[in-house]
């Protein structure tokens, strides 16, 4: 298939000028802009009137917008209508907002449980919330998809995932991050036939048996032969967007070192052609 690769970059860089110049004469033609926390309408104005020239240029594409996933009282899984509410709301605002980005996809994370709910009421929830921007999606040409991810986090598992999806209209659709796995690491591959079709994008980094580390592919437990085995066998193209933390090497607790673009990107576009070649 002919799979697509992007970069996802956070809203601290996106707009640095030796970020925007390494994006631009990179090898990869698509980019993810990734807000992390809801970001202050103020500085993502400014950050959106610097990238302006690239987005009109086209140098640099962005494919995808991550929505925000630092939730408060306030996530998809809340059962207290007015709570869920206010974040739907928020998310459709994000939507509008970055729609000069001319993204096609929406990264959506579903968030755990709330205390004193069961996991089938959080999967309602996010149904809910899911269903409340659907519109948003369609209107701007995206498709929205839910992010498989870990720990107790709803839509961790096939089965649970396609709960969510289940009866939603074609543009809802499934981000699966490989790295989200984590002690199910061996059966990535088994997770990716089964999902299937509804699989939209991937978010490609490694991790160990215990915990998400967003490393490089290659330094972690994931078998990426068998994973880009199962991704080529999909009868769809897709989207495979390297969510790497700035120190790929490293352990999480290292997360925060201020990275070199040229440094970072020249180490993916290496990693990407090893990939591709599988």
């Amino acid at each position: 298939m002919a799979h697509q690769w992007a970069l996802s970059v956070s809203q601290d860089n996106v707009a640095k000028e030796a970020w925007i110049k390494r994006m631009s004469e990179s090898k990869f033609e698509h980019f993810e802009y990734s807000c992390g926390a809801f970001p202050n309408r103020r500085s993502a104005e400014e950050k959106l009137a610097v990238l302006a020239s690239e987005i009109a240029k086209k140098s640099i594409n962005f494919t995808s917008l991550h929505l925000p996933f630092y939730w408060d009282a306030e996530r998809p899984t809340q059962t207290f209508d007015v709570e869920r509410r206010i974040c739907a709301e928020r998310l459709a605002n994000c939507i509008e907002f970055f729609a000069p980005l001319g993204m096609k996809h929406l990264t959506l994370h579903a968030g755990s449980p709330c205390a004193g709910s069961t996991r089938e009421q959080a999967v309602e929830s996010v149904r809910d919330v899911v269903k409340y921007l659907v519109p948003y999606a369609q209107k701007v040409g995206a498709k929205l998809n839910v992010e498989v991810c870990p720990r107790t986090s709803t839509g961790k598992t096939p089965d649970e995932m396609l709960a969510i999806m289940d009866g939603m209209p074609d543009c809802v659709g499934v981000c699966f991050d490989v790295n989200h796995a984590n002690e199910h690491y061996a059966e990535v591959p088994e997770w990716i036939t089964k999902l299937g079709k509804r699989i939209n994008t991937f978010h490609i980094s490694d991790c160990d048996e215990l915990d998400e580390c967003h490393w490089v592919p290659g330094v972690g437990v994931l078998d990426w032969q068998a994973i880009m085995d199962a991704i080529n066998a999909l009868d769809h193209d897709c989207l495979l967007i390297y969510e790497v933390s700035q120190d790929g090497y490293k352990a999480p607790a290292f997360e925060n070192r201020e990275a070199d673009p040229v440094w970072f990107i020249r180490q993916l576009e290496k990693n990407m052609q090893w990939l591709s070649s599988l």
